[in-house]
């Protein structure tokens, strides 16, 4: 993770959030179990948030033309000291995830995103071999950055590394890197209890999480240019 600075916690003022998951494919070769179970969680979770503004897309929904377009619609209303989010659970392959019909290559929600005027930016993948999502170059601080994206400052949090995939068990709601994502964000990451989980809170509490109910065989990676002390969600 690299580290900008260190300064105070201070909660943003809104929230801008799109949310979007994935388990029903075209044909039955890439059907997945809880992925669109995934974006309704996340979305609930900060729909319950006065703060907060979100979009929903599940499923055949979720093509890439309806997401990018959703996430313009929503990041266009961030103003400078707000925050924007993009959540997806569904397939990832290398610079892509994998929406309804097709692939959709981060440098197009980058493109988005570097053009709100949003002070936090975040992207959440939950998604197997989502580490594989990133072209790597090394930077000054030995930080894996995509080149495309080392202009832009987001923050990425990945469920899994390169080589994993990203677990789901069907007894469940939520696929292990989601289930300890809402479990974080509805209070669980906040250890100093000020109401306020930061991407360092955060990252903790959900890489512990997951590495424990996966016996060590998942582990989330964040990563990007942002604070660690930059808030995901207040309340």
């Amino acid at each position: 993770m690299l580290v900008l600075g260190l300064s105070p916690v201070s909660a943003q003022k809104h929230i801008y959030i799109v949310s979007a998951g994935i388990a029903d494919y075209p044909g039955n070769d890439m059907d997945l179990s809880l992925c669109a179970n995934d974006a309704k969680t996340i979305q609930w979770v900060f729909a319950k948030n006065k703060k907060a503004s979100t979009i929903l897309l599940t499923n055949s929904q979720a093509t890439k033309s309806a997401i990018l377009a959703a996430l313009k619609k929503q990041f266009a209303k961030a103003g400078k000291n707000d925050a924007i989010l993009f959540f997806f659970s569904g397939h990832g392959s290398p610079g892509n995830l994998i929406t309804y019909d097709g692939p959709m290559g981060y440098q197009s929600v980058k493109n988005i995103m570097a053009k709100s005027k949003a002070k936090s930016k975040m992207i959440f993948a939950d998604a197997c071999f989502s580490g594989k999502m990133r072209r790597e170059q090394r930077n000054q601080h030995n930080t894996s950055v995509p080149e495309s994206l080392r202009n832009t400052e987001v923050m990425f949090f990945l469920s899994s590394r390169s080589d994993e995939t990203s677990i789901e068990r069907r007894d469940m709601k939520n696929g292990f890197f989601t289930a300890y994502l809402q479990r974080g964000l509805r209070g669980g990451a906040d250890t100093n209890k000020n109401r306020i989980v930061t991407a360092r809170e955060l990252f903790n509490y959900v890489s512990k999480g997951v590495k424990q109910i996966s016996n060590d065989k998942q582990h989330p990676v964040m990563w990007g240019k942002f604070d660690n002390n930059m808030p995901v969600i207040s309340w």
